[in-house]
Protein backbone atom coordinates (compact mmCIF):
# COMPACT_ATOMS: atom_id res chain seq x y z
CA UNK A 1 0.00 0.00 0.00
CA UNK A 2 1.01 3.30 -0.60
CA UNK A 3 -0.32 7.09 -0.95
CA UNK A 4 -0.99 6.64 -4.89
CA UNK A 5 -1.78 3.14 -5.59
CA UNK A 6 -4.71 3.47 -2.67
CA UNK A 7 -6.44 5.86 -4.70
CA UNK A 8 -10.40 5.05 -4.90
CA UNK A 9 -10.22 2.56 -2.07
CA UNK A 10 -11.15 4.38 0.67
CA UNK A 11 -8.37 4.02 2.80
CA UNK A 12 -7.14 6.78 4.14
CA UNK A 13 -2.98 7.82 4.82
CA UNK A 14 -1.00 10.44 6.49
CA UNK A 15 -0.47 13.52 4.35
CA UNK A 16 2.62 14.59 4.55
CA UNK A 17 1.96 17.59 2.32
CA UNK A 18 -0.10 19.39 4.02
CA UNK A 19 2.67 18.45 7.46
CA UNK A 20 5.89 20.21 5.21
CA UNK A 21 3.64 23.07 3.91
CA UNK A 22 2.26 23.80 7.42
CA UNK A 23 5.83 23.56 9.45
CA UNK A 24 8.60 23.34 6.88
CA UNK A 25 10.75 22.02 5.58
CA UNK A 26 10.40 18.17 5.85
CA UNK A 27 11.72 15.37 8.52
CA UNK A 28 14.57 14.92 6.33
CA UNK A 29 15.97 18.55 6.26
CA UNK A 30 17.33 21.19 8.78
CA UNK A 31 15.24 21.02 11.72
CA UNK A 32 15.19 25.06 11.33
CA UNK A 33 13.18 25.54 7.60
CA UNK A 34 10.80 27.55 7.90
CA UNK A 35 6.85 27.18 6.06
CA UNK A 36 3.73 28.48 6.05
CA UNK A 37 2.81 29.06 9.37
CA UNK A 38 6.21 29.58 11.01
CA UNK A 39 6.92 32.57 8.62
CA UNK A 40 8.68 31.81 5.84
CA UNK A 41 9.28 34.39 3.72
CA UNK A 42 6.88 36.81 6.01
CA UNK A 43 8.87 36.77 8.90
CA UNK A 44 12.28 34.91 8.58
CA UNK A 45 14.30 33.90 10.68
CA UNK A 46 18.25 34.67 10.69
CA UNK A 47 18.67 30.70 9.61
CA UNK A 48 16.22 31.36 6.62
CA UNK A 49 17.76 34.60 5.49
CA UNK A 50 21.27 33.11 5.61
CA UNK A 51 20.06 30.13 3.54
CA UNK A 52 17.82 31.50 1.03
CA UNK A 53 17.44 34.56 -0.80
CA UNK A 54 14.02 36.92 -1.01
CA UNK A 55 13.00 35.58 -4.28
CA UNK A 56 13.50 31.89 -3.22
CA UNK A 57 11.60 32.34 0.18
CA UNK A 58 8.79 34.00 -1.88
CA UNK A 59 8.27 30.95 -4.52
CA UNK A 60 8.74 28.40 -1.71
CA UNK A 61 6.30 29.77 0.09
CA UNK A 62 3.92 29.90 -2.94
CA UNK A 63 4.86 26.50 -3.72
CA UNK A 64 3.85 25.41 -0.28
CA UNK A 65 0.67 27.07 0.00
CA UNK A 66 -0.71 25.39 -3.39
CA UNK A 67 0.36 22.42 -0.82
CA UNK A 68 -2.01 23.28 1.77
CA UNK A 69 -5.00 24.44 -0.88
CA UNK A 70 -4.69 20.65 -2.28
CA UNK A 71 -4.65 19.24 1.44
CA UNK A 72 -7.82 21.87 2.58
CA UNK A 73 -9.60 20.07 -0.81
CA UNK A 74 -9.51 16.84 1.35
CA UNK A 75 -5.89 16.54 -1.06
CA UNK A 76 -7.81 15.15 -3.95
CA UNK A 77 -5.87 14.21 -7.04
CA UNK A 78 -8.15 15.86 -9.66
CA UNK A 79 -9.18 18.95 -8.04
CA UNK A 80 -9.07 21.58 -10.66
CA UNK A 81 -7.56 25.15 -9.11
CA UNK A 82 -5.53 28.24 -10.03
CA UNK A 83 -1.99 27.48 -8.82
CA UNK A 84 0.72 29.81 -8.04
CA UNK A 85 1.85 30.20 -11.49
CA UNK A 86 -1.38 31.38 -12.02
CA UNK A 87 -1.84 27.97 -14.96
CA UNK A 88 -5.09 26.01 -13.73
CA UNK A 89 -3.57 22.61 -12.96
CA UNK A 90 -5.50 19.45 -10.99
CA UNK A 91 -4.18 18.40 -7.63
CA UNK A 92 -1.97 15.64 -8.94
CA UNK A 93 0.04 17.86 -11.28
CA UNK A 94 1.40 19.87 -8.57
CA UNK A 95 5.33 18.47 -8.01
CA UNK A 96 6.07 18.13 -3.93
CA UNK A 97 9.23 16.35 -3.83
CA UNK A 98 8.80 14.68 -7.52
CA UNK A 99 5.44 12.91 -6.53
CA UNK A 100 2.14 14.26 -7.35
CA UNK A 101 0.95 16.64 -4.54
CA UNK A 102 -3.01 15.95 -4.78
CA UNK A 103 -2.97 11.80 -4.46
CA UNK A 104 -6.73 10.45 -3.30
CA UNK A 105 -10.08 10.03 -4.98
CA UNK A 106 -11.96 11.23 -2.14
CA UNK A 107 -11.44 13.60 0.83
CA UNK A 108 -11.65 10.06 3.37
CA UNK A 109 -9.02 9.20 1.84
CA UNK A 110 -6.97 11.89 3.48
CA UNK A 111 -5.34 12.28 7.00
CA UNK A 112 -4.45 15.67 7.51
CA UNK A 113 -1.66 16.51 10.19
CA UNK A 114 0.55 18.82 10.94
CA UNK A 115 2.19 17.19 14.09
CA UNK A 116 2.27 13.14 15.12
CA UNK A 117 4.39 10.98 17.40
CA UNK A 118 7.56 11.24 15.13
CA UNK A 119 9.71 14.04 15.27
CA UNK A 120 9.14 17.34 16.92
CA UNK A 121 6.05 18.28 18.36
CA UNK A 122 4.35 21.67 16.93
CA UNK A 123 4.99 24.36 19.42
CA UNK A 124 8.95 22.51 19.29
CA UNK A 125 8.91 22.86 15.74
CA UNK A 126 7.42 26.60 15.83
CA UNK A 127 10.60 27.40 18.44
CA UNK A 128 12.87 25.90 15.97
CA UNK A 129 11.47 27.73 13.37
CA UNK A 130 10.19 31.28 14.15
CA UNK A 131 12.39 34.13 14.01
CA UNK A 132 14.31 35.09 17.09
CA UNK A 133 12.32 38.74 17.43
CA UNK A 134 8.95 36.67 18.01
CA UNK A 135 7.72 36.18 21.33
CA UNK A 136 5.85 33.67 22.96
CA UNK A 137 2.57 34.85 22.17
CA UNK A 138 3.40 35.50 18.64
CA UNK A 139 4.53 31.49 18.56
CA UNK A 140 1.35 30.35 20.76
CA UNK A 141 -0.64 32.45 17.87
CA UNK A 142 1.06 30.70 14.97
CA UNK A 143 0.14 27.01 16.72
CA UNK A 144 -3.33 28.05 16.23
CA UNK A 145 -2.99 29.02 12.86
CA UNK A 146 -1.80 25.87 11.87
CA UNK A 147 -4.13 23.58 13.57
CA UNK A 148 -6.47 26.25 12.62
CA UNK A 149 -5.97 24.46 8.73
CA UNK A 150 -6.42 20.87 9.71
CA UNK A 151 -9.67 21.39 11.99
CA UNK A 152 -11.23 23.47 8.83
CA UNK A 153 -10.24 21.48 5.93
CA UNK A 154 -11.91 18.35 4.18
CA UNK A 155 -10.78 15.13 4.76
CA UNK A 156 -10.15 13.90 8.13
CA UNK A 157 -8.01 15.83 11.16
CA UNK A 158 -5.83 14.40 12.99
CA UNK A 159 -3.76 15.88 15.63
CA UNK A 160 -1.57 15.00 18.64
CA UNK A 161 -2.73 14.45 21.53
CA UNK A 162 -1.54 17.80 23.64
CA UNK A 163 -1.07 20.22 20.86
CA UNK A 164 -4.16 22.03 21.85
CA UNK A 165 -1.77 22.46 25.09
CA UNK A 166 1.32 23.86 23.60
CA UNK A 167 2.52 20.66 24.54
CA UNK A 168 6.45 20.39 24.34
CA UNK A 169 8.88 17.54 24.70
CA UNK A 170 11.65 19.84 24.86
CA UNK A 171 12.60 19.34 20.97
CA UNK A 172 12.94 15.21 20.78
CA UNK A 173 13.14 14.21 17.46
CA UNK A 174 12.38 10.55 18.39
CA UNK A 175 10.69 10.04 21.71
CA UNK A 176 9.28 6.64 21.88
CA UNK A 177 12.24 5.54 24.01
CA UNK A 178 12.51 8.98 26.23
CA UNK A 179 10.39 7.93 29.16
CA UNK A 180 7.26 9.78 31.07
CA UNK A 181 9.77 12.93 31.56
CA UNK A 182 9.32 14.35 28.08
CA UNK A 183 6.53 12.27 27.03
CA UNK A 184 4.10 13.92 29.42
CA UNK A 185 1.07 16.20 29.04
CA UNK A 186 0.09 18.53 31.87
CA UNK A 187 -3.76 18.76 32.03
CA UNK A 188 -3.47 21.22 34.74
CA UNK A 189 -2.50 23.68 31.67
CA UNK A 190 -0.01 25.54 33.98
CA UNK A 191 3.37 24.33 32.09
CA UNK A 192 3.63 22.37 28.82
CA UNK A 193 7.11 20.48 29.69
CA UNK A 194 9.12 23.07 27.65
CA UNK A 195 12.66 23.82 29.31
CA UNK A 196 12.69 20.39 31.23
CA UNK A 197 16.59 19.93 29.48
CA UNK A 198 18.37 18.70 26.43
CA UNK A 199 16.47 15.67 24.94
CA UNK A 200 18.01 12.36 25.06
CA UNK A 201 21.39 12.39 23.59
CA UNK A 202 20.95 8.99 21.34
CA UNK A 203 18.18 10.77 18.97
CA UNK A 204 19.12 14.72 19.66
CA UNK A 205 22.95 15.05 20.63
CA UNK A 206 23.94 16.39 17.25
CA UNK A 207 21.01 19.57 17.77
CA UNK A 208 21.70 20.07 20.83
CA UNK A 209 23.89 23.44 19.98
CA UNK A 210 20.73 24.66 18.34
CA UNK A 211 18.46 23.43 21.27
CA UNK A 212 20.06 24.98 23.89
CA UNK A 213 20.12 28.65 23.43
CA UNK A 214 16.05 27.85 22.82
CA UNK A 215 15.53 26.10 26.33
CA UNK A 216 17.83 28.31 28.20
CA UNK A 217 15.75 31.45 27.11
CA UNK A 218 12.94 32.22 30.04
CA UNK A 219 11.25 34.62 27.30
CA UNK A 220 9.94 31.27 25.39
CA UNK A 221 8.38 30.32 28.19
CA UNK A 222 4.66 29.12 27.84
CA UNK A 223 2.77 30.93 30.40
CA UNK A 224 -0.59 29.26 31.31
CA UNK A 225 -2.23 32.11 30.27
CA UNK A 226 -1.15 31.25 26.15
CA UNK A 227 -1.86 27.44 26.56
CA UNK A 228 -5.89 28.46 27.51
CA UNK A 229 -5.72 30.93 25.17
CA UNK A 230 -4.43 27.93 22.66
CA UNK A 231 -7.62 25.45 23.49
CA UNK A 232 -9.65 27.59 23.65
CA UNK A 233 -8.87 28.35 20.02
CA UNK A 234 -8.74 24.63 19.09
CA UNK A 235 -12.49 24.21 21.02
CA UNK A 236 -13.95 27.19 18.88
CA UNK A 237 -12.59 25.62 15.57
CA UNK A 238 -13.95 22.44 16.05
CA UNK A 239 -16.93 23.84 17.00
CA UNK A 240 -16.86 25.51 13.59
CA UNK A 241 -16.01 22.97 11.74
CA UNK A 242 -19.39 20.87 13.16
CA UNK A 243 -21.28 24.04 12.50
CA UNK A 244 -21.43 23.50 8.66
CA UNK A 245 -21.05 20.36 6.17
CA UNK A 246 -19.33 21.93 4.14
CA UNK A 247 -16.27 21.83 6.28
CA UNK A 248 -17.22 17.79 5.90
CA UNK A 249 -17.77 17.12 2.46
CA UNK A 250 -17.79 13.50 1.25
CA UNK A 251 -17.19 13.26 -2.68
CA UNK A 252 -14.70 14.96 -5.35
CA UNK A 253 -17.48 16.49 -7.09
CA UNK A 254 -19.07 18.40 -3.85
CA UNK A 255 -15.37 19.62 -2.97
CA UNK A 256 -14.58 20.84 -7.03
CA UNK A 257 -18.37 22.36 -7.24
CA UNK A 258 -18.51 23.74 -3.68
CA UNK A 259 -15.05 25.45 -2.34
CA UNK A 260 -12.80 27.28 -4.40
CA UNK A 261 -9.86 29.80 -3.64
CA UNK A 262 -9.19 33.01 -3.77
CA UNK A 263 -5.88 34.91 -3.69
CA UNK A 264 -4.25 32.53 -6.28
CA UNK A 265 -1.50 33.49 -8.76
CA UNK A 266 1.87 34.75 -9.06
CA UNK A 267 0.45 38.35 -7.71
CA UNK A 268 -1.04 36.73 -4.47
CA UNK A 269 -0.41 38.17 -1.16
CA UNK A 270 2.16 35.63 0.50
CA UNK A 271 1.00 33.96 3.60
CA UNK A 272 -2.16 34.34 3.13
CA UNK A 273 -4.73 31.61 1.94
CA UNK A 274 -8.73 31.84 1.42
CA UNK A 275 -10.98 29.30 1.36
CA UNK A 276 -14.41 29.73 -0.32
CA UNK A 277 -17.19 27.37 0.26
CA UNK A 278 -20.43 27.67 -0.61
CA UNK A 279 -24.28 25.77 -0.63
CA UNK A 280 -24.70 25.91 -4.16
CA UNK A 281 -28.34 24.97 -3.37
CA UNK A 282 -27.92 21.82 -1.41
CA UNK A 283 -28.23 21.85 2.23
CA UNK A 284 -25.34 21.78 4.61
CA UNK A 285 -26.64 23.62 7.77
CA UNK A 286 -27.18 27.33 8.25
CA UNK A 287 -24.87 29.11 6.06
CA UNK A 288 -24.49 29.43 2.50
CA UNK A 289 -21.58 30.37 1.99
CA UNK A 290 -18.32 30.34 4.45
CA UNK A 291 -15.11 32.42 3.65
CA UNK A 292 -11.92 31.56 5.92
CA UNK A 293 -9.10 33.62 5.75
CA UNK A 294 -5.60 32.14 6.96
CA UNK A 295 -3.54 35.13 7.57
CA UNK A 296 -0.21 33.47 8.86
CA UNK A 297 1.84 36.82 8.44
CA UNK A 298 2.72 38.74 11.17
CA UNK A 299 0.95 41.88 9.63
CA UNK A 300 -2.81 42.56 9.59
CA UNK A 301 -3.83 41.72 5.83
CA UNK A 302 -6.83 43.53 3.70
CA UNK A 303 -8.08 41.53 1.02
CA UNK A 304 -10.57 42.58 -1.78
CA UNK A 305 -12.00 40.45 -4.48
CA UNK A 306 -14.63 40.80 -6.72
CA UNK A 307 -16.09 37.44 -5.58
CA UNK A 308 -16.69 38.79 -2.57
CA UNK A 309 -18.74 42.05 -3.86
CA UNK A 310 -21.95 42.34 -2.17
CA UNK A 311 -22.07 39.03 0.11
CA UNK A 312 -23.55 39.66 3.26
CA UNK A 313 -20.58 37.95 5.05
CA UNK A 314 -20.54 38.16 8.97
CA UNK A 315 -18.13 36.63 11.11
CA UNK A 316 -18.61 33.21 12.36
CA UNK A 317 -21.25 33.80 15.73
CA UNK A 318 -18.56 31.67 17.50
CA UNK A 319 -15.77 34.02 16.60
CA UNK A 320 -18.02 36.42 17.79
CA UNK A 321 -17.90 35.78 20.77
CA UNK A 322 -14.33 34.24 20.91
CA UNK A 323 -12.20 34.36 24.04
CA UNK A 324 -9.75 35.51 21.39
CA UNK A 325 -10.36 39.50 21.45
CA UNK A 326 -7.79 39.95 18.30
CA UNK A 327 -9.92 37.60 15.88
CA UNK A 328 -12.90 39.45 16.97
CA UNK A 329 -11.13 42.78 15.34
CA UNK A 330 -12.33 41.02 11.81
CA UNK A 331 -14.07 43.19 9.84
CA UNK A 332 -15.77 42.88 6.20
CA UNK A 333 -17.00 45.40 4.26
CA UNK A 334 -19.75 43.89 1.61
CA UNK A 335 -20.07 46.85 -0.88
CA UNK A 336 -16.73 45.88 -2.35
CA UNK A 337 -15.42 43.18 -0.78
CA UNK A 338 -12.83 43.89 1.70
CA UNK A 339 -11.67 41.58 4.54
CA UNK A 340 -9.19 42.99 6.94
CA UNK A 341 -7.68 39.75 8.95
CA UNK A 342 -5.46 40.57 11.97
CA UNK A 343 -1.82 39.45 12.60
CA UNK A 344 -1.54 35.59 12.87
CA UNK A 345 -5.03 35.10 12.72
CA UNK A 346 -7.51 32.47 11.20
CA UNK A 347 -10.92 34.28 10.61
CA UNK A 348 -14.25 32.78 9.47
CA UNK A 349 -16.99 34.52 8.18
CA UNK A 350 -20.41 33.32 7.12
CA UNK A 351 -23.90 34.26 5.34
CA UNK A 352 -27.36 32.65 6.06
CA UNK A 353 -27.91 33.85 2.56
Amino acid sequence: ASQLNLYGTGIGTFNDRMRDGIRGGSPFTDERTQGFATGLATDPSDFTNSSMGQSAQISTLLQESDWIRISLTGNLSNYSFIDAEGQTVTGSSVNYGGQPAGYAATPIEDVDYCSVHDNQTLFDAIQLKSAASDTIAMRARRQVVADSLISLGEGVPFYLGGDDLLRSKDMDNNSYISGDWFNQIDFSYRTNNWGIGLPVAAQNQSQWPIMQPLLADAALDATPTNIQDTTNAFQEFMAIRYSSGLFRMQTFNEVQSNLSFLNTGPNQTPGLIVMKLDENGRNYGPYQHIVVFFNATNSKVTFTNSALAGMQLQLHPIQQHSSDPIVRESTFNSQNGTATIPALTTAVFVSTR
